[in-house]
C-alpha cells in the first residue's frame, strides 16, 4: 500500500537572480534559515535575495526542499551581435589602436628613410645652409664625418690673360679671376691649366694647388667667400709656338 503525499499550504517568495535573471520561488522558511542567501539552480551564482519581488502561497508537496524555478518568458532578439553597443564600442577602440599603430609604423618608416637619404647624400646636403645644424646633429648621433661644403660647378672664371713674362725668357704670365657663386665658404680648387694645338690636341699642361697660385703660406690659406673674387698669377714655361689656345679647369 503506497502512502500517500501530504501537503501543507507553505509561503512562496519570487526572486530574480541578478546575475542571469532567472526568475525563482523560494519558501520564506529556508530564507530565513539561510539569511537570504540564494544559490542560482541555472548559473549557481549566490546572491542575496532579502528583497524579493512579491510572496505568494502555493499548494505544493511538503516533500519539495528544491526552489522552483519561476515560467520565463522568452523574447526574440532583434539586434545583431555586430550593432550592439558594447560590440561597436570594442570595435572603436580595437580599429583606433591599430591606426594607432599603423601609423606610428609609417612614421618610423618614413623618419628612417630620411635618415637614410640623409646620411647617404651629406656631400650634397651640407651645401644647404639651412639643412648644416640638422646634420651636425645626426652625425654625431651615428658617428659619421661630416665633410665641408663643396661644389666645384659654383667656381667660375671670370677674367684670364696671358702673355710673355717681361723678366725671363722662354716664360709667360697667366693671371685670372676666380669667383666663389655659391651661398657658403668653400675650400680653394685645384686648377688645371691645359695647352692645345690648332688639332686640339693637349700639347701641355698643369695642376696647381691654392698655396702655389695664391702665393702665401698654406696655413694662413682659409675658404672662399661667397662672390668675393681672387685675383691669382702664374709662371709657366712657354708651350712653344705650337700652342693656339688654352683651357682653366677647376677639380
Amino acid at each position: 500500500m503506497k502512502q500517500a503525499h501530504t501537503t501543507e499550504n507553505i509561503s512562496h517568495m519570487q526572486t530574480e537572480c541578478p546575475h542571469c535573471n532567472t526568475v525563482f520561488y523560494v519558501k520564506e522558511s529556508d530564507l530565513e534559515q539561510a539569511d537570504s542567501q540564494v544559490r542560482c539552480g541555472h548559473c549557481l551564482a549566490i546572491f542575496s535575495a532579502d528583497n524579493p519581488y512579491n510572496s505568494i502561497s502555493l499548494q505544493t508537496d511538503s516533500k519539495i526542499k528544491e526552489p522552483e524555478e519561476a515560467e520565463t518568458h522568452i523574447v526574440a532578439d532583434v539586434i545583431p551581435p555586430q550593432l550592439r553597443a558594447e560590440t561597436h564600442k570594442d570595435k572603436i577602440r580595437f580599429a583606433f589602436v591599430g591606426s594607432l599603430f599603423l601609423s606610428l609604423g609609417i612614421l618610423g618608416s618614413i623618419a628612417a628613410g630620411v635618415l637614410q637619404y640623409a646620411y647617404y647624400n651629406r656631400d650634397n646636403l651640407i651645401k644647404i645652409e639651412e639643412l648644416r645644424p640638422w646634420l651636425v646633429i645626426l652625425c654625431e648621433q651615428t658617428g659619421c664625418t661630416l665633410p665641408p661644403p663643396k661644389d666645384i660647378k659654383l667656381i667660375t672664371l671670370s677674367s684670364k690673360n696671358i702673355f710673355t713674362h717681361p723678366n725671363v725668357s722662354n716664360a709667360l704670365m697667366v693671371s685670372a679671376s676666380i669667383v666663389n657663386q655659391a651661398d657658403f665658404a668653400q675650400d680653394y680648387p685645384v686648377i688645371e691649366l691645359r695647352f692645345e694645338n690648332i688639332r686640339g690636341q693637349t700639347i701641355a699642361g698643369r695642376r696647381f694647388y691654392a698655396v702655389e697660385y695664391l702665393g702665401i703660406p698654406e696655413d694662413q690659406i682659409s675658404k672662399m667667400q661667397p662672390d668675393a673674387p681672387v685675383n691669382i698669377n702664374l709662371e709657366i714655361k712657354d708651350p712653344g709656338d705650337d700652342m693656339v689656345s688654352y683651357e682653366f679647369s677647376f677639380l
